[in-house]
C-alpha cells in the first residue's frame, strides 16, 4: 500500500500519486504526530458507526444539528451514490474518522460541486484526524473530477473553522442564517465556504 505523509507531500499526491484518479485503496498514510493510519472504503457497518459518531456529535452541539438526521436509514438515503472513506488506526483496526464525498446541493445541475461530510470520534480529535480528512477529501474530489468543493458548517463549531483555515484555499461566500438547531435548541447561522478544484468554463 502507497504511504503518503500529510506534512510535506501535498503537490506530490496529486502529481504522482493520484494521476487524475484516487490512489490504489486501501493505502496507509502518517499524520504529522507520527501516527499511522489506513484509508479505506467504509463498510457496511463502519458507515453505522459513522452514524452513530454524528449523532454523538449532535448530541454533544458539535457541528451536526439534533435533527439533522431522524435515523440511520435517512443518513443512508442522503449519502446514497457518494464516496465513503474510512479512516482506522494501522495498529488496532479501530475506526478514528471518516469523511464521505456528497454530491453538493448547492449546484442547481448534476455532479459538479462535492459536499464533504467530515467527521473524527471524540476520544480521538487534537490528533491532526480533521486536517487529514479535509485535506484528503480535497484531493479525492478533484481526482473524481469535481469543479469544486462547498462546505457549510456551523458558526459554533470552531473546531471546523479551524480545519478550514489549516487546510487553506477556502473562500467564504455566504451565510445562511437560520442553519440547524442545536441540542440545547439554539438555531446557529452556518457558514458557506468554496474551494475551487480545477478551472470553470464561463466563469
Amino acid at each position: 500500500m502507497p504511504c503518503l505523509d500529510l506534512a510535506y507531500c501535498e503537490m506530490e499526491l496529486i502529481k504522482n500519486v493520484f494521476d487524475g484518479k484516487i490512489p490504489q485503496i486501501p493505502m496507509v498514510a502518517q499524520l504529522r504526530n507520527g501516527r499511522s493510519i489506513i484509508v479505506n472504503y467504509m463498510t457496511e457497518s463502519q458507515i453505522s458507526e459513522t452514524y452513530c459518531m454524528i449523532q454523538e456529535a449532535a448530541q454533544c452541539g458539535e457541528g451536526y444539528g439534533i435533527d439533522e438526521f431522524e435515523s440511520e436509514e435517512e443518513f443512508r438515503m442522503e449519502i446514497k451514490d457518494s464516496d465513503c472513506f474510512a479512516i482506522t488506526c494501522k495498529e488496532s483496526g479501530l475506526l478514528l474518522a471518516g469523511f464521505i464525498i456528497a454530491v453538493s446541493k448547492f449546484y442547481r445541475g448534476h455532479g459538479a460541486m462535492a459536499d464533504p461530510f467530515v467527521i473524527v470520534k471524540r476520544t480521538e480529535r487534537k490528533q491532526y484526524l480533521g486536517e487529514f480528512a479535509l485535506s484528503t477529501a480535497v484531493k479525492f474530489a478533484t481526482c473524481l473530477g469535481y469543479f469544486g468543493m462547498y462546505i457549510d458548517t456551523f458558526s459554533s463549531n470552531k473546531g471546523m473553522l479551524r480545519i478550514i483555515e489549516k487546510v487553506g484555499g477556502f473562500q467564504k461566500v455566504g451565510i445562511l442564517p437560520v442553519g440547524g438547531k442545536l441540542q440545547n435548541g439554539q438555531i446557529v447561522s452556518s457558514i458557506i465556504f468554496i474551494k475551487y478544484l480545477k478551472p470553470i468554463e464561463g466563469s
